[in-house]
C-alpha cells in the first residue's frame, strides 16, 4: 500500500505568524546579526548533513542463518517547541536545522504560551534558514495537535525548548528530545578582542557569561569570574568559550565548548542526525 502524503492537520492554519511579520523582522535586522546567524546555519549543516539519500535499506545473512533488514527513512514531521520567554536565535537554529539537513520535509516551529510579539532576531534566523511555517500555540493545542498526528500513526521528532509537563508517552511513533544545559558559561578572554561579548549576547540572551582572565568591559549581562587559566578551567560546567589552546582541557569537563569565531553558534550534543530518522528492523530465519 502506498503511503499516504502527509500534511499538518488544517486546524493549525489558525495558530500560523503571518508572513508579513517575517519580512518586518528581516528589515529591521543588522548585517552584522544576520551573519551571525548564517554562520551558525552554515556551520550546523556542515554538521549534520545535508543527508544525500531519501531512505536506505540493509539487508544481511547472518552464519546463524539470521536474515535481517534494517531500513530508515525520515520522520514524517518535525515540530521544535520553544517557550513564551525563549529568544535565543543560535539555540533556536540548533533545534531547527539539523531536521532541515537530515531531510525532514515537513517541519514546524511553535511558541508555547508566549505573551507579546514574536522576538524579531528568531523569526529573522528561521527566514535565512527557510523556515516557513511557524506557529503560536497554547500547551494543550500543542499536544491536541500531536496526538492527533500520533493517532494517524505518522512518525515525528520533536525538540522540547519549551519543558512542557507532559511529553505525551503515548506517541509511540514520535520522539522527543528535550536538551538540557546549564545556563551558566565560563569564558576565557586572551585580550579585549578573544570573543566577540556583542555577539555572546545577541545569540545567547538569557544565558549568564562568567569572564576569566583579561581585564574588558564586560556588556550587560555579564560578571566578573576572576582569577586566569586555572580558575577559568576550574569553572567549567556545561558550556565553555575558550580559544584554541584551552579548548581540549575545558571539553575534559563541559559538554559544548565553542571557540573564537563561534559567538553565534550553538549546537545540542545529544542530538543526532539519526533521531530525525524512523527506523525498521525484521529478523527472519532463512530457508
Amino acid at each position: 500500500m502506498p503511503k499516504q502524503v502527509f500534511s499538518f492537520p488544517d486546524s493549525l492554519d489558525g495558530f500560523l505568524v503571518d508572513d508579513e511579520l517575517f519580512a518586518r523582522a528581516y528589515g529591521e535586522s543588522a548585517d552584522r546579526e544576520r551573519a551571525w546567524m548564517k554562520t551558525c546555519i552554515a556551520r550546523l549543516y556542515e554538521w549534520y548533513g545535508p543527508r544525500r539519500d531519501r531512505a536506505g535499506r540493509i539487508a544481511e545473512s547472518w552464519r546463524s542463518g539470521l536474515e535481517s533488514v534494517r531500513a530508515h527513512e525520515p520522520v514524517d514531521f518535525a515540530v521544535v517547541l520553544i517557550g513564551g520567554g525563549f529568544a535565543s536565535p543560535a539555540r533556536l537554529l540548533a533545534s531547527l536545522v539539523p531536521s532541515l539537513a537530515c531531510g525532514v520535509e515537513h517541519v514546524l516551529v511553535v511558541r508555547v504560551d508566549g505573551e507579546g510579539d514574536f522576538p524579531s532576531s528568531l523569526l529573522t534566523g528561521m527566514e535565512l534558514a527557510g523556515q516557513e511555517l511557524v506557529a503560536a500555540m497554547g500547551k494543550d493545542d500543542v499536544l491536541s495537535l500531536l496526538r492527533t498526528l500520533a493517532e494517524a500513526g505518522r512518525s515525528g521528532a520533536v525538540v522540547d525548548l519549551a519543558g512542557l509537563d507532559d511529553p505525551c508517552p503515548e506517541q509511540g511513533r514520535v520522539a522527543w528530545y528535550r536538551p538540557v544545559l546549564d545556563g551558566k558559561a565560563a569564558v576565557f578572554m586572551e585580550d579585549g578582542a578573544t570573543f566577540d561579548l556583542e555577539a555572546l549576547a545577541f545569540s545567547h540572551p538569557g544565558s549568564e557569561f562568567v569572564l576569566y582572565g583579561a581585564d574588558v568591559d564586560l556588556p550587560a549581562g555579564f560578571v566578573r569570574g576572576g582569577g586566569g587559566e586555572a580558575s577559568f578551567l576550574n569553572a567549567v560546567t556545561d558550556v565553555a568559550y575558550a580559544p584554541f589552546a584551552l579548548a581540549g582541557e575545558a571539553l575534559e569537563a563541559a559538554r559544548l565548548v565553542l571557540g573564537p569565531g563561534q559567538e553565534g553558534c550553538w549546537v545540542w550534543p545529544g542530538l543526532h542526525p539519526e533521531f530525525f530518522l524512523f527506523h525498521r528492523t525484521s529478523w527472519t530465519l532463512g530457508d
